[in-house]
């Protein structure tokens, strides 16, 4: 009553006061009516400034009389009552800029023990519905079931309650609109594995897929890297980095030993094993991870020759559909013909060592599997091409890097009657002339996409200089054509095989070309060179040039993507040299082995000049293992040619 009272005493007296004829009459109270009907002068203060009419002391005296006031009716009221006003009050308060204050109000009242459970349950319906209005549905719900506890029979309460189930239902019922996992997989298949990768932390049905079809395709890493280099690229020292490898290896093959729907996804295993690495421990954990991989269907093992015959004889018998067997033998050779593998359509087998006419060459185990091959990657320097053990008609890759002796016909024979052939690539040591044989093929291999043709090496006293001219003619005017590789790194055999200038001026009919690798002879100029490469060039590799980069500049292709240099020993600074002066618009740079990408920076300023760019070096285990996907991912797939195409 503090407040009220001392209002009053402010208040004039009665020598002070208007008479009742003035222009504006006022309430008068003598102190001690003051104190007798305080009461009633508090009500009847409240009622008048509610009835919108603002006596006019208000506009002289204290204008905090009003809180005051309201203090001391408050202090009249009980804990219902009061809790029950207070609530009414805050119905017109907005919840998004007052949240803090009616939290901390509507706790206030339900911290009342006394309170009637109409009140509670008012309370708990308000903060309900403040709260749906904000969106926080299961702070709402929560409410909404502890006013019902409180009032089971109130009908807000309940009423709220059902909307709220009612619209959850909707939202995780199947509507009629939503796309299905299968269509939404079909998507996902043309997406890059990074892009997949990149889905795994999307909310989203695609996250599953994406996950499904990463692990499609599985790595399996088991010793130090090759070369002494460790797998991983990640920070830290190489301990670190093997430890890495080995706990990642190991997490994949205990999903699989423990989960068979994991296992079941397995469609593509990777194993990469050295010649360090314990063979005993590879075959007894793969023993075990093998036979769950119900649907496995193509395999790569790269391993030393004692390492890779147990997992062979595993895989004949536990994975009888295998379709596709990719083997990489540095160290040596084995024998394959007591393998059987009925349903084996894609087969590489690429081996160091000799086996020229004995038993450790494939021709015995390709002929079993005659009927059902349709693609082939061999690659061994003493390896004759087995024509004999082969149906050319069945096939539409070919790979093949080996001997072609005297009086050879096998290419000949493959130009012929490989009908189907989509992609031939032949990495040649020549003891033939084969020029004719190309001659009389003019329009044989009429859906080849893929060709390369590459002289390694050459019988000193073999000439023929007509080779690459008809090579050049059995593809002019091929517009089908998607990649091209035609390499002789040799100028000696340069000279002898015919390859100058001339042979690139095949290059401009081949207007559908996407990937290109050529040697640069020396009677070509820089500045007609780049004019002749087809304008839809995106990969371009160049093997022989080490000058003139400068005049190749303006005529380069300027939707060019990935160059690729077979040129040793450049640094960085060398590489980012290259890049200015001759390609500056693409992404990624190959010098050897070793890749480079190209970041681009924008400089500031109104017209966003071009600020220069960094160049990315990749780790060493990204250029050996992943540069498929890698490449893919900068729109530089066509710079793996007729090699990887059929690769596992």
């Amino acid at each position: 009553m503090t407040g009220a009272l001392e209002y009053f005493r402010l208040l004039p007296s009665s020598s002070s006061i208007p008479s009742q004829s003035s222009r504006h009459p006022v309430l008068t109270l003598s102190p001690s009516s003051v104190y007798i009907n305080r009461h009633f002068s508090l009500v009847l203060l409240i009622f008048t400034i509610l009835a919108g009419r603002t006596p006019r002391f208000m506009d002289v005296f204290n204008p905090k009389i009003l809180d005051a006031c309201i203090r001391d009716v408050a202090y009249c009221l009980s804990d219902n009552q009061k809790a029950d006003l207070l609530l009414y009050a805050m119905t017109s308060l907005k919840y998004a800029r007052h949240k803090v204050v009616i939290e901390n109000a509507i706790q206030a009242c339900l911290s009342i023990h006394a309170l009637s459970p109409s009140i509670v349950a008012k309370a708990r319906i308000l903060r309900a519905r403040l709260r749906l209005d904000a969106g926080s549905f299961i702070g709402a719900q929560e409410d909404l079931h502890a006013a019902l506890q409180a009032e089971p029979d109130n009908p807000e309460a309940t009423a709220l309650l059902h909307q709220r189930s009612v619209a959850v239902e909707k939202l995780l019922a199947p509507t009629g609109h939503r796309i299905s996992n299968e269509v939404w997989r079909e998507i996902a298949l043309f997406l890059p594995r990074r892009d997949l990768k990149t889905l795994l932390s999307v909310p989203h049905p695609l996250s599953r897929v994406a996950s499904q079809l990463l692990f499609r395709k599985v790595d399996l890493h088991f010793g130090e890297g090759e070369g002494g280099q460790p797998f991983d690229e990640g920070e830290g020292g190489e301990w670190e980095k093997e430890r890495d490898r080995d706990q990642r290896t190991a997490d994949i093959l205990t999903r699989v030993i423990t989960d068979p729907s994991f296992a079941s996804v397995v469609r593509t295993l990777r194993i990469f094993a050295t010649v360090n690495s314990h063979n005993s421990f590879q075959t007894g954990i793969l023993s075990n991870a093998l036979p769950k991989m119900i649907n496995l269907r193509r395999v790569h093992i790269s391993s030393s020759a004692d390492g890779v015959l147990p997992v062979l004889k595993i895989l004949q018998s536990c994975s009888p559909k295998l379709n596709g067997l990719s083997l990489h033998v540095p160290d040596g050779l084995f024998e394959l013909s007591t393998l059987t593998l009925n349903h084996i359509a894609n087969f590489a087998y690429h081996g160091g060592g000799s086996g020229n006419g004995g038993a450790q060459n494939p021709h015995a185990f390709l002929a079993q599997h005659r009927s059902t091959l349709r693609t082939l990657s061999l690659e061994n320097p003493a390896w004759v091409f087995p024509v004999d053990a082969l149906s050319l008609r069945n096939l539409t890759h070919i790979h093949f890097l080996g001997q072609f002796p005297l009086n050879s016909q096998a290419i000949g024979t493959i130009l012929n009657h490989g009908r189907q052939l989509e992609s031939l690539s032949l990495t040649c040591l020549l003891d033939c002339a084969p020029s004719s044989q190309f001659r009389v093929a003019q329009g044989e291999l009429p859906f080849l996409r893929h060709f390369a043709f590459s002289v390694q090496a050459m019988n000193r006293r073999l000439t023929d200089r007509d080779l690459f001219p008809s090579i050049a003619e059995f593809l002019r005017g091929r517009v089908d054509l998607r990649t091209l590789s035609l390499l002789v790194p040799a100028e000696p055999i340069q000279k002898a095989v015919g390859f100058d200038a001339s042979v690139w001026g095949v290059l401009p009919s081949l207007t559908g070309l996407k990937g290109l690798g050529i040697t640069y002879p020396r009677d070509l100029a820089p500045g007609l060179a780049a004019w002749l490469i087809p304008r839809n060039v995106v990969s371009l590799t160049l093997n022989g040039l080490v000058a003139g980069m400068r005049d190749l500049r303006l005529g380069v292709p300027p939707g060019l993507r990935f160059v690729g240099l077979d040129t040793s020993g450049m640094g960085t600074g060398e590489v980012a040299g290259i890049v200015e002066q001759g390609f500056p618009m693409v992404r990624v740079v190959r010098v050897a082995s070793t890749y480079w990408t190209v970041h681009r920076k924008k400089k500031s300023g109104r017209k966003g000049e071009d600020g220069g760019f960094e160049l990315e070096r990749w780790p060493v285990r990204r250029g050996r293992y992943h540069v498929s996907e890698w490449l893919e991912w900068f729109g530089c797939e066509d710079a793996l040619g007729v090699e990887d195409i059929y690769g596992i």
